[in-house]
């Protein structure tokens, strides 16, 4: 469980999201898929374990608790702001014309290597503190357009991506309704137990 575990196993992890990120940046570059369903989250990602590993390490400084709640959270009620905000991020990198910026646009580069962490950062620390309700619609809301995005781009005919090939803006459009159902999943399997509860009521 995330509660049994240290901060440098989190931090570990972060650094690891972004190394493989930043070190492999030509080869998951080169595909639309591989940018758009593997550099971008891995950048997410590594914000969302350094978040971790912060919180990790302040529970476990001297006063013993930290509570998401006070201090730079206080404006972020029932995480809506900070989900608002990092479901906005990953929708703009949906769009064709942010990829391909992203290569040729130092501003937009800097954009990705910097804000995309910085989304993770608030998508771990809102995540936790919204409850299921809120979650569940943010999370149906991103599903729901990753799925009508991949169906797009599997219904064009042409390039929407001049960095990209057509094939790999149909395998994009896989990977983005791939996505769209994997995620709910997921969020399923680490809520069964709240969910079950609920149910039995």
């Amino acid at each position: 469980m995330i509660r049994c575990r240290p901060p440098s196993v989190f931090a570990a992890l972060a650094l690891l999201c972004l190394g493989v990120a930043l070190g492999a940046y030509r080869p998951l570059t080169s595909l639309m898929s591989l940018h758009m369903l593997v550099q971008i989250p891995l950048l997410a990602l590594a914000g969302v374990f350094t978040e971790l590993a912060a919180r990790r390490r302040r529970k476990t400084s001297a006063d013993g608790a930290s509570d998401a709640k006070r201090g730079p959270w206080s404006c972020n009620e029932y995480g809506v702001p900070g989900l608002l905000l990092a479901s906005l991020i990953g929708t703009a990198w949906m769009i064709p014309k942010a990829l391909d910026d992203a290569l040729t646009d130092w501003r937009v580069a800097a954009f990705k290597y910097v804000g995309l962490p910085a989304a993770g950062w608030v998508l771990s620390a809102s995540l936790r503190l919204a409850p299921a309700v809120i979650k569940l619609f943010f999370l149906g809301n991103f599903c729901w357009m990753a799925a009508i995005v991949g169906m797009l781009y599997l219904d064009q005919p042409v390039r929407l991506c001049n960095a990209y090939l057509l094939d790999d803006q149909d395998w994009a459009g896989r990977g983005l309704i791939a996505l769209a159902i994997i995620l709910p999943l997921g969020w399923l399997l680490t809520e069964i137990r709240p969910i079950w509860r609920f149910i039995s009521r």
